[in-house]
């Protein structure tokens, strides 16, 4: 799903100063030094990645599935003269071993995959940094997603699922998203359909979401410890109760 399609929806919100802070609440709070070498883990099309050259930071590799990310990560260092390490990898087989410092992975990034490998996933990140070395995340939970389809959510009379049916401007484009929650098996779908130019644009796309629970209990079988959680990226203390979501720093043990 991850093509020009979806990038074309999604430009428009990913602001400069959306990036900035980011990255300011990114570097306030981790400790990540300029020697560090750091994987820009899921990069999309670079932005926190160039953000970080442009303050300094030289030792960045940045990884993504899309090729068409990469390709526009690419020419928009090229653009500012950014000199970083952009490939188009999968992260289900990367294999780095005690290379890196700082993984960083932002704007839901984990929880594509089955359980299983979405757990290999973490430690296979873990693996990928040197002793000590920290882990920057961000997510939605479970416990958020529930509430937002019980509160919201119309039972479909086909699936038996609560389902949310919205039109929403996306960077310009009407578009008509279906959602449908699975609460046992915490599967959340979307649907999104759009017109652009006169060509029907439509992607689908299946997130797993945990618990708060479970997203401790896996960090902490992928070998890590966490070391602060808040809300979100305004620095809002994290509460279980209120939180849509989390960004965490965790720490390799």
């Amino acid at each position: 799903m991850f093509d020009q399609k979806y990038l074309d929806t999604y430009i428009e919100g990913l602001t400069d100063s959306r990036t900035k802070n980011e990255t300011d609440f990114l570097l306030t709070n981790s400790g990540i030094e300029k020697s560090d070498r750091i994987l820009d883990l899921a990069c999309g099309h670079g932005r926190h990645s160039i953000e970080l050259f442009s303050r300094g930071y030289r030792n960045i590799t940045g990884l993504d599935y899309s090729q068409t990310f990469i390709d526009k990560a690419l020419i928009d260092a090229t653009d500012v003269g950014a000199e970083i390490d952009f490939q188009e990898a999968d992260m289900k087989q990367m294999n780095y071993d005690s290379e890196f410092d700082v993984v960083v992975t932002i704007y839901t990034t984990l929880g594509y995959f089955d359980d299983e490998t979405n757990i290999d996933v973490l430690k296979r990140i873990n693996k990928s940094l040197k002793p000590g070395g920290k882990f920057w995340m961000d997510n939605i939970r479970a416990e958020s997603i529930a509430t937002r389809f019980k509160t919201d959510g119309v039972i479909d009379g086909e699936s038996g699922l609560p389902t949310i049916t919205r039109e929403v401007d996306m960077s310009g484009h009407m578009t008509s998203e279906i959602e449908t929650y699975d609460s046992h098996k915490q599967l959340m779908h979307s649907h999104r359909q759009w017109t652009d130019k006169g060509d029907q644009k439509e992607y689908d796309f299946w997130l797993r979401v945990y618990t708060e629970e479970q997203w401790d209990e896996m960090l902490q079988k992928a070998g890590f410890k966490i070391l602060k959680k808040w809300s979100d990226y305004d620095g809002i203390p994290f509460d279980t109760k209120e939180s849509h979501g989390f960004v965490l720093l965790a720490k390799k043990v």
